[in-house]
């Protein structure tokens, strides 16, 4: 009778306790911030604590990068996402008027970033389709083109990649 060697994945050493103790830390200011954005009872008030939320974010992710784990990429991104469309529904609303030049360039910046994810979209571009309502390459890519050409301050070269796109991102749903 042979013994067969059975091929393991390595394991992963156990977290040491002041790694998870900060990564509890990171979770719980992240998860007390983002409460108290949504919980916000006018828009303004909720977008005085997206910064806030940010940076524990990404406080979160650097502290989960010590630990490579495959699950916290795909999670962190869709925080991100949801974090943008937070953001981009609270500029809608109006909930960004009461900020300074220096803080709406600072949010603009960080929450249409995510766009730049798609082939051919620069900051620039990115900015214009935040300001549009579009805060991420999921929803952007669920447009139409005539929804595209609504959308001012785009130029003929972007529109027209951005249409190509849609509309392979459409046949692609079908």
């Amino acid at each position: 009778m042979s013994t067969a060697s059975v091929a393991t994945a390595p394991q992963k050493p156990p977290l040491d306790h002041d790694t998870a103790a900060a990564l509890r830390a990171h979770t719980r200011d992240l998860e007390h911030d983002l409460l108290a954005a949504l919980e916000a009872q006018a828009p303004r008030l909720a977008t005085d604590r997206l910064e806030a939320v940010s940076e524990h974010l990404d406080a979160l992710e650097t502290a989960l990068a010590g630990i490579a784990s495959d699950a916290a990429g795909p999670l962190l991104e869709r925080l991100r996402v949801g974090l943008d469309r937070l953001a981009c529904d609270l500029y809608q609303r109006d909930g960004w008027a009461h900020l300074d030049e220096a803080a709406f360039r600072r949010l603009l910046a960080r929450h249409s970033a995510g766009l730049t994810r798609v082939d051919g979209i620069g900051p620039a571009s990115a900015e214009v389709l935040f300001q549009h309502g579009i805060s991420d390459p999921e929803r952007l890519l669920q447009l139409q083109a005539a929804e595209l050409d609504e959308i001012r301050g785009l130029n003929a070269a972007v529109l027209a990649r951005l249409k190509h796109k849609c509309e392979a991102a459409g046949e692609n749903r079908a």
